[in-house]
């Protein structure tokens, strides 16, 4: 599961800084959350309509039926639940976060991260609306780190995955079934 995740916007990486200036190019008055939640403006890759990788601002959760809201999507029933099914043939989306957070059943929070500095990229799909576009993040099981702490998490992408995740439906479809290797967990101050 993923209800929250770390964005910092101000960091000086080279990766959070060319994102962040696309955003700020389309949305100079876009307000992104440090901590993302669920109905949060987030940060999301997708490939433009010339063809090209850009950011953009989405809002985190389809709308459905009037008032609930659905933030992620198992990649299980990726392509078989209508409510994606159309999205992952032509709205997938990376969601770039610096670390995700879950809670034990003793309702500690965690913090899981790259092992090594740099971003985690969440697999997403998204949808848009006269209102800007919706995302919704791909879950898969835990990793043995995670599963300690939560028995779902994020389906995040390697670097080198994030080209396929956009361009390619097949090797998307291949990836469905793919995850990250090692994160680090640390004991969120929260």
């Amino acid at each position: 599961m993923c209800r929250q995740f770390l964005w910092r916007q101000e960091e000086n990486s080279k990766a959070v800084q060319k994102i962040m200036a696309e955003i700020r190019r389309k949305s100079p008055n876009a307000a992104l959350p440090q901590i993302a939640r669920p109905a949060n403006s987030i940060p999301y890759l997708l490939v433009s309509p010339e063809g090209t990788t850009t950011a953009s601002v989405g809002r985190w959760g389809f709308q459905v039926q009037g008032k609930r809201l659905v933030y992620n999507a198992r990649q299980e029933t990726a392509l078989t639940k209508g409510l994606f099914r159309g999205c992952f043939q032509n709205g997938r989306c990376i969601v770039p976060a610096h670390s995700f957070f879950e809670w034990d059943k003793e309702r500690h929070c965690f913090a899981f991260s790259q092992k090594e500095k740099g971003l985690l990229y969440f697999a997403a799909l998204y949808r848009t609306h006269q209102n800007g576009a919706e995302i919704v993040i791909l879950t898969t099981h835990s990793s043995k780190t995670v599963d300690e702490v939560h028995h779902r998490m994020p389906l995040i992408l390697g670097e080198k995955e994030l080209r396929p995740w956009l361009y390619d439906t097949s090797a998307s479809q291949f990836l469905l079934s793919q995850g990250i290797g090692a994160l680090k967990k640390e004991i969120a101050e929260y």
